[in-house]
């Protein structure tokens, strides 16, 4: 075998080539971790609920937990978003006080008024649901828009001001309490098989790589498997 690497394209290639596994490998980790989750959340969801308070007080609070219903305290905060079917409108939620601070919890779902009075039948009733789920503080969107506290609308989650507004200090700006209907969307978003797809694709194209780097060089002269011919010419005589 006959190889001479082009300098600055080797320097070039060789880090692209392992930044390109390390994302296949990346996303295979991932495959694998998304699957566990979604193991301990089916066992945790056939077991008993834990109280609010064990879950978040008791012990090292962690997402995903499934804890019974909570008892909202005050008034309510109309957070902008969407219910479980996909209908826009404002996520109702209250806070619960607790041995180690007030949590938020959402305790309802008012879907907006499309149309006027008459121009959107009444929503159907809603179950309590009997099991809630432990959830990371939601980070702040790129393009939200400003919180109005005064006319009770909020577009994200701002812990300060949320605080005053509902005098409940301290309050938990780590995880809120959402109802648990289905698979957690954190969950079934990225599901393992859309990471092991992404792994695919980034050993896909390391290996695409590797053979555009091999041709190159075997166009180029610089790479060839066998003897070369002047010793192939030296063989003969």
């Amino acid at each position: 075998m006959h190889f001479r690497p082009f300098p600055v394209l080797t320097i070039i290639a060789v880090p692209a080539l392992a930044a390109l596994i390390a994302l296949g490998v990346w996303q295979s980790q991932r495959a694998g971790w998304k699957a566990e989750l979604i193991t301990q959340f089916e066992q945790a969801a056939k077991a008993e609920p834990l109280l609010p308070e064990a879950a978040l007080c008791g012990q090292t609070p962690k997402p995903g937990e499934v804890v019974a219903p909570p008892q909202g305290v005050g008034p309510s905060l109309r957070m902008f978003g969407h219910a479980s079917d996909g209908a826009a409108g404002w996520r109702l939620f209250q806070a619960v006080d607790l041995s180690c601070g007030a949590i938020l919890a959402e305790t309802g779902f008012e879907p907006l008024a499309i149309g006027g009075p008459g121009g959107m039948p009444p929503p159907a009733p809603r179950t309590s649901p009997d099991r809630y789920l432990v959830e990371t503080w939601p980070a702040k969107p790129l393009m939200a828009a400003e919180n109005s506290p005064s006319t009770n609308e909020w577009h994200w989650f701002d812990a300060t001001l949320m605080a005053a507004t509902l005098k409940a200090a301290p309050l938990n700006a780590a995880f809120i309490l959402t109802p648990l209907s289905g698979m957690p969307d954190f969950l079934t978003r990225t599901p393992p098989e859309s990471h092991i797809g992404y792994a695919v694709t980034w050993f896909g194209m390391a290996a695409a790589f590797a053979l555009i780097y091999a041709v190159f060089h075997a166009r180029a002269g610089r790479l060839r498997f066998g003897p070369r011919r002047e010793d192939k010419g030296a063989t003969r005589e």
